[in-house]
């Protein structure tokens, strides 16, 4: 009972951040959504900024285990898995007409430049991140499925940071051009498959 009135504060509080930031959101909104009372929240959470944290972690979480589904796929081709699920999580941000974009990405720029704490913790998930993709890409290039030969780690490092500023301009674009290229030039010329 009480983890589940944890989780309801995180996805609730999750939701709002992604779609206000982290600064414009307000603990008291969170709980008046979640239908929580407010000496809850301190039972689970030390300040905002720890419940923060660990929105973070949910939004992680959630990106992590979609990339699992498709990367556990041995019916498809290592570079096809990440390909399928990039696009796959563009499909969401896409529907929502062009709205919210990536949280790691909206919150890397609210807050990396004025909270410590947060800054470590967004390094931490996206070099895990990152990370993710670069075993797919080595798995590739072991079995000989693409051409590019470069270090792995640093093609995912590209592709991940890419990602994240061709998802920003779609948010003001409000179009698919940068989706377009992004695939274009990372599928079908830096990942090229045999």
């Amino acid at each position: 009972m009480k983890t589940d009135t944890k989780q309801k504060i995180l996805e609730v509080g999750a939701r709002i951040i992604h779609q206000k930031g982290y600064s414009a959101t307000g603990i008291q909104e969170v709980l008046n959504e979640a239908g929580v009372p407010k000496g809850s929240f301190y039972f689970y959470f030390k300040n905002k900024e720890d419940f923060g944290l660990q929105v973070l972690d949910c939004f992680f979480n959630f990106f992590k285990s979609n990339l699992l589904q498709f990367v556990l796929d041995e019916s498809k081709p290592h570079i096809k898995r990440i390909e399928l699920f990039l696009t796959e999580f563009l499909h969401f941000f896409t529907n929502g007409d062009f709205k919210g974009g990536c949280p790691i990405g909206n919150l890397s720029l609210e807050l990396a430049d004025i909270n410590e704490n947060f800054r470590t913790h967004l390094k931490h998930i996206m070099d895990e991140s990152s990370l993710l993709l670069a075993q797919q890409i080595k798995l590739a290039q072991e079995k000989n499925e693409i051409n590019n030969l470069s270090d792995a780690k640093d093609l995912a490092d590209f592709i991940f940071f890419s990602w994240e500023g061709m998802i920003m301009q779609m948010k003001v674009t409000q179009d698919t051009t940068p989706l377009e290229r992004f695939n274009k030039y990372i599928f079908h010329q830096l990942l090229q498959q045999k």
